[in-house]
């Protein structure tokens, strides 16, 4: 399973249409920051899954700030990143992700792209326009890595 991680996205559609058309995922997941892109790019690929969290320049009303999911065996805990004040450190969230006993915590809000595993979780926030993460899961093993444009 491939899943594409984009986030802050702030109006622009055309990068999020070329990393999908690039990765072809089996499932997108945009962590916030206008969310209304992520729902036009669910309407421009209407076949892919989009997960969505909102984020802090988005409407409270239009979405959730913490979605926690499974994907073949993976725990997943997907959040915007700023109510856990990820621009001060990581330690909230990673204690927050630690607490739902997930192995990959996504996050964005920072605009900074960061890959990490850290004692067996990884971190992954795949910054703003331009650049995206990729999840891959296989056998219940998980890989994560970013990426920029539509080239690894």
């Amino acid at each position: 399973m491939k899943i594409l991680v984009l986030s802050d996205s702030h109006g622009q559609i055309g990068p999020m249409q070329r990393a999908v058309q690039a990765e072809q995922p089996d499932e997108i997941f945009h962590l916030g920051d206008h969310i209304s892109d992520a729902e036009q790019l669910a309407r421009l690929f209407p076949s892919i899954p989009v997960l969505r969290v909102v984020g802090n320049c988005d409407s409270p009303s239009s979405g959730v700030p913490v979605v926690q999911c499974e994907r073949q065996g993976v725990r997943i805990f997907a959040t915007h990143g700023h109510r856990y004040h990820v621009k001060f450190g990581y330690l909230r969230l990673k204690m927050a992700a630690r607490e739902a006993q997930a192995q990959v915590v996504l996050f964005g809000h920072t605009h900074v792209p960061y890959c990490e595993q850290l004692s067996g979780l990884w971190m992954l926030n795949p910054g703003a326009s331009g650049s995206y993460g990729i999840i891959k899961i296989e056998n219940e093993t998980v890989t994560c890595e970013l990426r920029k444009g539509g080239t690894t």
